[in-house]
């Protein structure tokens, strides 16, 4: 990673949303990011998060990983997508506050900028606390195709 980029360049999360904190690495291929888990963080009962927060740590790197790549491209920072969930096995029921998180996302299907799938696992040094398949669809580039209109 050459250009030193800012999360909040990248990702439209704000406040206790962004959950990711550091960009590790990125490429045209993968991106890996850090997250320090917190008692702010949405589902957290003041000392462990439930685990779907997975999901949304991986749609977060996912959404890091396209806002780079817009980014260098067009020049403009990350948007908003509509997100599903295609799999999801996450391996333990909660995360516990304090643990040091990375997200590890990967692009394995891009239909024109329109729909992808990013593959991602989140963990620590010792221990896989899940992986999940996600589904994109751009608004945007929807919007656009029916000039403007919301399909």
């Amino acid at each position: 990673m050459e250009k030193q980029y800012l999360i909040e360049d990248l990702i439209p999360h704000r406040d206790r949303m962004k959950l990711i904190g550091t960009l590790i690495e990125i490429d045209d291929e993968h991106c890996v990011t850090q997250s320090l888990a917190t008692s702010q963080w949405p589902l957290c009962d003041g000392k462990q998060i439930n685990a779907i927060i997975i999901v949304e740590l991986v749609a977060q790197t996912a959404s890091a990983f396209a806002g780079w790549q817009k980014r260098d491209k067009e020049k403009t920072g990350g948007e908003g997508v509509i997100v599903g969930i295609k799999k999801a096995v996450l391996t333990v029921p909660a995360i516990p506050v304090g643990s040091s998180l990375k997200t590890s996302c990967t692009l394995s299907v891009n239909l024109d900028d329109q729909y992808a799938e990013f593959e991602g696992e989140v963990k620590d040094d010792h221990t896989s606390y899940g992986r999940v398949v996600l589904q994109t669809f751009s608004v945007h580039s929807m919007m656009s195709r029916q000039n403007g209109k919301v399909p």
